[in-house]
């Protein structure tokens, strides 16, 4: 056992292996020192006393711990661009696959992914035992430390748990924390930064707040994030909301030193050329380069160039999120021969009906070859729609019933939308179209 208690990551016989993960291990014992500045448009809280102490630009750095005087290990910065949400490659009976990871991690080195995100929701985190998570963070360090940051996923319903999991991913030496706000209960925005502050304070390691109400059932409001933002550990957001107006106005108050991510692989493009960072991104897992040419592109601000990179990859956005994530773009990934086909429960292997469509998408984005044969029509195509026109008052009853009655007859797969202009608006015109249940909302 390793200092603290902590046991040795299983399958890592080798002395080498063993001594690379100690030397690690003891890199991440002492606190890192960090440098922050408030924002200079908003007030720096009285809770952060060290924002108030500090001058200059917020460096979200995990700084090494210095032995003789010399650094033995330094964070990285968090990057813009494009921060693959890594997929955990498994084996057909569902044992974590590491030699399978490491290659993983050097096709994206070598395909110019930004940053990598491990241990979140793509990658399955919440079937993995802890010594499991170990094993993907150690072999990750192993493989990219220092060439690609490194973004734990470390967010549970559990202030305390998450802190835990944070110090792990520091000791393993992660550059950065990516935190979901808690799940199912619902916490108040009071309680969200309550929440996120407490975590900053308790683990010297930056921290990237992660926003998707469509999975936790609490949306942490603009107002709540531009709050944190002034912690001096709070470095970063993934806006998984889909709402890209979000971008711009959360830009200028943040500053340019707070990164702006994209959750939302088919909204990346524009979030980015409305003022955002970048993306962490599923479909990077199996379109690395494309997704990378995207944000270079929409970051120098040449919306021509990043939507004719975007174009063959609109099919993937859409078919990788045709069932749960990371159902489909794990199957994908075997389809490309890059990992087994392993997924653990309660999850279960992409649907067969879906399958033609998820091979039609790596097809058009050139991921794989299309098969001998194939028809030009035979691959993904949009989910088929319609539009509907109901007028009334926006929060008639009768119009909202109508609604309602429209979603349960097509089984909840349905995408509803209040038109864009006032007069519409004003019209109560509402707009369904048809798409898949995983990506509905109201």
């Amino acid at each position: 056992e390793h200092e603290h208690g902590q046991a040795a990551p299983r399958g890592r016989s080798s002395s080498a292996s063993e001594c690379r993960l100690s030397m690690l291990m003891f890199a991440h014992l002492a606190s890192a020192a960090f440098i922050a500045s408030r924002s200079a448009l908003l007030p720096t809280p009285a809770t952060h006393p060290s924002a108030a102490a500090t001058a200059g630009t917020r460096a979200c750095v995990a700084t090494a711990p210095r032995r003789g005087g010399e650094a033995v290990m330094a964070g990285m910065p968090l990057p813009a661009g494009s921060l693959v949400a890594l997929a955990t490659p498994m084996t057909s009976t569902g044992e974590v696959d590491i030699a399978t990871l490491r290659e993983l991690l050097r096709w994206h080195k070598a395909e110019g992914t930004d940053g990598v995100v491990i241990l979140g929701t793509t990658g399955e985190a919440s079937t993995l035992t802890s010594a499991e998570k170990e094993e993907v963070m150690a072999a990750t360090r192993e493989e990219v430390g220092g060439e690609m940051a490194i973004l734990v996923g470390t967010g549970t319903i559990s202030t305390e748990a998450t802190i835990a999991a944070t110090k792990q991913a520091k000791l393993f030496g992660a550059d950065a924390a990516l935190v979901v706000t808690p799940y199912y209960v619902k916490p108040s925005q009071a309680g969200l930064v309550a929440h996120f502050t407490r975590i900053a304070d308790a683990v010297e390691l930056p921290i990237v707040l992660y926003n998707v109400p469509g999975r936790t059932g609490v949306d942490m409001s603009v107002e709540t994030t531009v709050s944190l933002s002034r912690h001096p550990r709070i470095c970063g957001l993934k806006d998984a909301t889909g709402d890209n107006t979000r971008a711009a106005p959360m830009r200028a108050v943040c500053g340019d030193d707070f990164r702006l991510y994209s959750g939302e692989d088919a909204a990346a493009r524009e979030y980015v050329l409305q003022g955002g960072d970048g993306v962490i991104s599923v479909t990077a897992n199996v379109a690395p380069a494309a997704v990378a040419a995207v944000m270079a592109s929409g970051r120098a601000g040449d919306a021509a160039a990043a939507l004719a990179a975007d174009g063959p990859l609109m099919a993937l956005h859409r078919d990788l999120f045709c069932e749960a994530n990371p159902i489909p773009v794990k199957w994908a990934l075997h389809k490309m021969g890059r990992m087994g086909e392993g997924i653990r429960s309660p999850l279960s292997p992409l649907g067969a009906a879906f399958q033609p469509r998820v091979a039609g998408a790596l097809q058009q984005a050139g991921c794989i070859a299309s098969e001998e044969g194939a028809s030009a029509a035979a691959g993904s195509v949009g989910w088929p729609s319609r539009d509907l026109l109901l007028q009334g008052h926006l929060f008639d009853q009768g119009l909202i019933n109508q609604a309602l009655d429209i979603i349960e007859k097509q089984n909840g797969a349905a995408h509803l939308s209040w038109a864009a202009s006032p007069a519409a608006r004003a019209r109560g015109v509402l707009t369904l179209s048809r798409r898949s249940p995983a990506r509905r909302r109201l």
